[in-house]
């Protein structure tokens, strides 16, 4: 499976972003911000992988993953009780809300990005580009590429 349509099966399933319990002592929380949406069309879906995890495919195995709403050209969600440890961020802009990352002959149609904002590339990053150590309480800001 080609690796942005991997990314596209995975955040696919992305469930609807749900309020958090809050942090334990030995817990983490990550506030992530999505910007440079260029529609308020649709939602942008995210998930949240650990190491080891088959970035960005991920699916099954994501510690976390959401649907979050588009308001004034941003997406944000803050995730609490997170164990400590290193994590990667995918997302993408799901405009038409069809639960997938549209393509047109392999080259995404939807703004896509993930944490670090590693740079551009014909193919997926791989985990270390993208690996946040999360402890204590962090902040995330993806900004959204689109190609097409």
């Amino acid at each position: 499976m080609a690796p942005i349509a991997a990314l596209a099966a995975l955040l696919a399933a992305a469930a609807p972003a749900t309020a958090d319990r809050e942090p334990s002592a030995e817990s983490a929380s990550l506030d992530v911000t999505v910007r440079e949406i260029k529609s308020p069309k649709g939602v942008i879906r995210l998930a949240l992988c650990p190491p080891n995890a088959g970035f960005p495919n991920c699916k099954g195995r994501e510690v976390r993953s959401a649907t979050l709403p588009i308001k004034n050209g941003l997406a944000r969600i803050r995730f609490m009780d997170l164990p400590a440890g290193t994590y990667g961020i995918s997302v993408f802009h799901d405009a038409n809300a069809n639960g997938k990352l549209d393509t047109f002959a392999g080259i995404p149609r939807e703004g896509y990005g993930f944490s670090r904002n590693p740079p551009f590339r014909a193919r997926a990053p791989r985990f270390p580009e993208v690996e946040l150590a999360v402890s204590g309480s962090i902040a995330a800001t993806i900004t959204l590429r689109y190609i097409l």
